[in-house]
């Protein structure tokens, strides 16, 4: 017993020597003016060395997936990556130590030791990286990752698939609260859930059969839309990817949204068979700003937001992907009674084929009757095309910006440069206006361009030459008086943006840095 009493002993002289040593090292440091901040924070000497790390293990990483690729690749005659391959490949760089996972468009590499993960895609480029977050409270949006209730007066919080499902499913719990989404969120990433494979969640997707929760969100109607909020949600900047929503009635994110929705991007499909469409099926009386949908939309009315209900603002939100319709269809809004669109982007195809087609435009597609409507600072550089049979005189209205137009309406600084393509009324900016419903409505375009060589096909009716047709070589001299509107207005106080040449040389909104 003494022999271990003995040894016990040493070790604990040992340990206070240490602690002593650091102790006297932190003492000097302090002495010749160093703060303890400057040692341990995230810029300190500590900080510093253990990003030089992060980013050395991230460089060796990056580099493991780089040769397993071309390995890979070259052992079949196909040359593309597959699989099977690439994780033989992987697993020989490792020592195992890594697995692959092929999650349809994109593969995904976890390294067991940093806990770290990597998307690529099929031609074998690294997309992105993200440390791995474990839920400890799946389902619980009241605490945080770590299990921890979140303080009185903080947002709740979302960090992985399980928070929605159950935002989802409980919505009225939630109408008027403030959430915010914590990290990426990809519904075809077992990384997203704390549990892909589990089945306690039940037939979400409405298909008969109980799977597990990553396969019950990517088949069927996939995704239970949040039917209603009232709150405050904040996206921090994040990604929900390979969202699936495919249903009867109305589709989306959210249905029903009168709560302010901030900074968030969506890639998918969001399908509805019969009604709206949409990352918000239904919105109004409400500021949407900073949303990215890279989503392919299809539905009766359709847009990133299918249906504008009630004044609100719609600011800085770029659609990019492709819209198809019926009824009214729209890259920003389908269907609208709004306030003020200002700092909006379609770079998607907007497209209707059908005979009772209300309007399709780049920004909006119809604006309803007895409306005051502003759309501000935007721009389309997306085709816009009606090819169905032209039903009663007043559908059909095709627009670069706005499909048809029953209310008063102003496009102040507005750009197009899409092609127009329609069997119909068209216009560079305005595809059709009417006024039936009070004669003192009117429609007004106030220093908007378009580009000379954007189409405006044959066999249609061209309804609006407001917009001012610019060459390419002129791209310049309308980038000028773009921004000198803003600034003689006054409008850059107001959050409008500026306007820059882009890469590809046409006039783009300028990114706020």
């Amino acid at each position: 017993m003494s022999r271990f009493l003995k040894k016990g002993k040493r070790k604990q002289e040992r340990g206070i020597t240490l602690i002593a040593l650091i102790t006297t090292i932190i003492v000097l440091l302090i002495l010749a003016g160093i703060t303890i901040g400057a040692i341990t924070g995230s810029n300190g000497i500590i900080g510093q060395a253990q990003s030089a790390k992060e980013e050395t293990e991230i460089s060796q990483e990056k580099e493991i997936i780089d040769i397993s690729t071309v390995e890979a690749m070259g052992k079949n005659n196909r040359g593309n990556l597959e699989e099977e391959e690439f994780q033989t490949a992987v697993s020989n760089h490792t020592n195992g130590k890594a697995e692959v996972t092929d999650t349809g468009e994109e593969f995904e590499v976890f390294f067991e030791e940093s806990n770290r993960y990597y998307t690529v895609d099929k031609d074998g480029n690294i997309l992105d990286y993200t440390d791995i977050v474990i839920d400890n409270s799946p389902g619980d949006l009241t605490k945080n990752e770590n299990g921890d209730t979140i303080e009185e007066g903080k947002p709740l919080e979302i960090w992985c698939i399980e928070d929605l499902v159950e935002w989802s499913k409980n919505y009225s719990k939630y109408l008027n609260k403030e959430i915010a989404l914590c990290r990426n969120l990809n519904f075809k990433s077992k990384y997203s859930y704390s549990d892909s494979e589990n089945t306690n969640y039940g037939d979400v997707n409405n298909d008969g059969k109980t799977e597990s929760l990553i396969n019950e969100m990517q088949t069927g109607e996939g995704f239970n839309p949040i039917y209603e909020f009232r709150g405050e949600f904040y996206g921090e900047n994040n990604l929900i990817d390979n969202f699936y929503v495919n249903k009867s009635g109305n589709a989306g994110l959210f249905i029903y949204v009168t709560g302010n929705i901030h900074d968030i991007t969506i890639k998918g499909n969001i399908t509805s068979q019969t009604s709206y469409a949409g990352v918000f099926a239904d919105s109004g009386y409400n500021t949407i700003e900073n949303v990215n949908n890279y989503a392919t939309i299809n539905g009766n009315s359709a847009g990133m937001i299918a249906f504008c209900r009630g004044k609100m603002e719609v600011i800085n939100c770029n659609n990019f992907g492709d819209i198809e319709g019926k009824s009214a269809v729209g890259g920003i809004c389908g269907d609208c009674f709004l306030g003020q669109i200002t700092n909006c982007k379609n770079e998607g195809t907007i497209k209707s084929s059908h005979s009772a087609n209300y309007g399709v435009g780049g920004i909006c597609g119809n604006i309803a009757s007895n409306t005051e409507a502003s759309f501000n600072n935007c721009i389309n550089t997306g085709e816009i095309i009606y090819d169905g049979t032209k039903g009663n005189w007043y559908f059909g209205g095709t627009g670069g910006l706005i499909g048809l137009i029953r209310g008063s309406v102003t496009a102040k600084n507005c750009v197009n440069l899409g092609k127009v393509t329609s069997t119909s009324y068209q216009g560079a900016i305005c595809g059709m206006e009417l006024h039936y419903f009070d004669t003192n409505e009117k429609y007004e375009v106030i220093n908007s361009f378009m580009l000379d060589n954007v189409e405006l096909t044959t066999g249609s009716i061209s309804t609006d030459e407001s917009a001012t047709k610019f060459q390419i070589s002129e791209i310049p001299d309308v980038i000028e008086k773009l921004n000198s509107y803003i600034a003689e207005n006054n409008l850059d106080k107001q959050g409008w943006k500026t306007w820059e040449q882009g890469e590809n040389g046409y006039p783009e909104l300028k990114e706020v840095e």
